[in-house]
């Protein structure tokens, strides 16, 4: 059998529809890294909220993707305003992409209207969800690194039904994701139960270095505090510890349907160091906190059934994420080292928007899409 490419093409993202086989026409799909000579690529347009500590890898990864053209962005810091993001990534290109205060500006500076915003500026739902809904407004598709929005029918029912209604008028889709929230601790454990005739319990474990970790999220974990601090800073929900588990069980009992009553997030545990510590956050005294340990269960009647654990201080090691289903058969996934929670985060957000652009309108979570996978070079069209 010989193959004649015909002088028609169909192009999908990076596929090519329409060959000849033994003179008649048929339609096949041919996955490539590239398009035909002559055939026209067209990037996704997209309007990036939030310039913080995870804001800035995400641009300045948008930017080195020919498949993406950032072509404004909104931060709530004066001090951004009017400046340009390739400054802020000491960036010798042009054009330049504006700063600005808020999605209305930014949007008066564009025109058409972005293809897709990115949010990425807070883990609170209601902090987050006035946004959403003015892109959504604007025309735009959205994706955020909301922890809460990752899976929000729960924690926010009436919230998340708004969301999802002002999706379905405006035909746009909405999504939440993140390395985690949003794949290790909740889409992987679901996608490894695939292989198994049945399931009883499912652990996950994460286990980070939080002194390779930006300021933030040591803080967020109470680097630095004394015991007493930490408690009280936890029961104040002065910091936070890490935000989502409620929602990645959440994710895995309704996308297994295990039939789990009972749902528990417990107190955080600080892990003291009695040692001097130092990192590029504090440097910790002896009997100080250094992290913490938290962890979750989801059960049936008094039976567990989901178990988490999430621990993240200075000097954990060894660092690894850990998947064990207890099944037919038992599935054990140990990545050695772990993924770097920035480093993922950043490419979750920028691998979704092709999938999210062309799903149906309405909010998702990532059990509810295609699989996702590396977007590098799938175009607009």
């Amino acid at each position: 059998m010989k193959l004649l490419a015909s002088e028609e093409y169909e192009i999908t993202s990076v596929i090519i529809a329409i060959i000849t086989i033994n003179n008649q026409s048929q339609s096949i799909n041919v996955y490539c890294s590239s398009y035909p000579e002559g055939i026209m690529k067209t990037p996704f347009r997209v309007l990036q909220i939030g310039l913080g500590t995870i804001g800035l890898p995400v641009a300045e990864l948008a930017m080195n993707r020919d498949t993406l053209n950032l072509v404004a962005a909104v931060d709530i810091n004066p001090e951004l305003h009017g400046k340009f993001v390739e400054d802020l990534l000491e960036l010798d290109v042009d054009p330049k992409t504006g700063i600005y205060g808020s999605v209305s500006a930014a949007l008066d500076s564009v025109s058409p209207i972005p293809d897709l915003a990115l949010i990425l500026t807070s883990s609170d739902l209601n902090a987050v969800a006035p946004t959403i809904m003015e892109c959504l407004d604007q025309g735009m598709d959205v994706v955020s690194i909301c922890e809460e929005l990752s899976y929000p029918y729960h924690r926010h029912p009436n919230l998340a039904r708004r969301i999802d209604e002002a999706a379905r008028r405006a035909n746009k889709s909405v999504l939440g994701t993140g390395i985690n929230p949003g794949y290790l601790m909740d889409l992987l454990p679901i996608v490894l139960t695939a292989p198994c005739q049945y399931v009883e319990t499912v652990h996950v474990t994460r286990v980070i270095d939080s002194s390779r970790r930006r300021a933030s999220f040591q803080k967020k974990i109470g680097t630095g505090m004394s015991e007493s601090e930490f408690k009280k800073a936890i029961k104040n929900k002065v910091i936070t510890g890490h935000v989502g588990l409620i929602e990645s069980m959440r994710m895995i009992n309704d996308a297994l349907n295990l039939g789990a009553d009972k749902f528990e997030e417990f107190s955080p545990e600080p892990v003291i160091t009695d040692i001097k510590v130092s990192t590029s956050f504090a440097t910790i005294e002896p009997g100080h906190v250094i992290g913490l340990k938290s962890k979750a269960a989801a059960s049936v009647g008094e039976t567990p059934i989901i178990e988490m654990t999430f621990i993240a201080h200075a000097g954990a090691n060894p660092e690894y994420d850990e998947i064990r289903i207890d099944g037919h058969p038992d599935v054990v996934q140990r990545i050695e080292g772990g993924i770097m929670g920035d480093i993922g985060t950043v490419a979750m957000i920028l691998n979704m928007i092709p999938i999210v652009f062309n799903a149906p309108p309405g909010l998702y979570t990532m059990k509810d899409l295609p699989v996702p996978r590396n977007a590098q070079f799938i175009y607009k069209e």
